[in-house]
């Protein structure tokens, strides 16, 4: 279901876009605030330990529009540790060493690894933004090759990827009809988690 709720969602944006006038903004100019997460250091049991706020990894961004869980969760201890590499709720990370060009947003404040990028930005314009970096998700993994064995786009290419997008009042307009969408994106996701959860005690009690 959320498969289809994202092709609607990129359909009415290309739909959107096409028949607006568009200016190319680089996203640093979107943005003044672009976090490169890091990874709290594994030395400190108290960093993880029954951890509560997620840490999310490029395997935990894969076919996810929403973070909803993380294979790993810091303590209140770990994320203080690294006060600066907090993200807000409902933010737009990107993947860029490894396998660049995920796009995902965060369900709740979080923090990231070295790998992703995040974008803090005015929740005015957070999803035409999200749908027009999913777009160009081949281009960020041009841009992250370069000719080595391991993928890597930095944080300065990153900043200065160009978007070709419609005026702000445009943006905000279509970020106001679209947000029920999104709303219903996340709620079905919270839904399949617990889903899964179910599924995985019943598992455990039978077998």
């Amino acid at each position: 279901m959320n498969d289809n709720l994202v092709e609607l969602a990129s359909v009415l944006w290309e739909k959107l876009k096409k028949d607006a006038n568009k200016q190319s903004v680089t996203i640093k100019s979107l943005s003044n605030n672009v976090v490169t997460g890091k990874t709290p250091s594994k030395k400190h049991n108290e960093f993880y330990d029954k951890g509560t706020i997620p840490f999310i990894k490029i395997p935990d961004m894969h076919g996810k529009t929403y973070i909803i869980n993380t294979s790993e969760k810091l303590t209140k201890v770990g994320a203080n540790s690294q006060s600066k590499k907090y993200i807000p709720k409902n933010s737009i990370i990107v993947s860029c060493i490894g396998s660049p060009g995920l796009v995902s947003l965060t369900s709740k404040e979080s923090q990231t690894n070295q790998q992703i990028n995040s974008i803090l930005l005015s929740q005015d314009i957070i999803y035409p933004i999200f749908l027009e970096l999913q777009r160009l998700k081949q281009y960020i993994i041009n841009l992250g090759s370069g000719g080595t064995t391991i993928n890597n786009l930095n944080k300065i290419n990153f900043e200065n990827i160009t978007l070709n997008l419609p005026s702000l009042g445009v943006l905000e307009k279509f970020n106001k009809k679209i947000t029920p969408l999104f709303i219903e994106l996340l709620n079905n996701e919270y839904e399949n988690e617990k889903l899964s959860q179910i599924k995985c005690n019943l598992l455990n009690k039978f077998f």
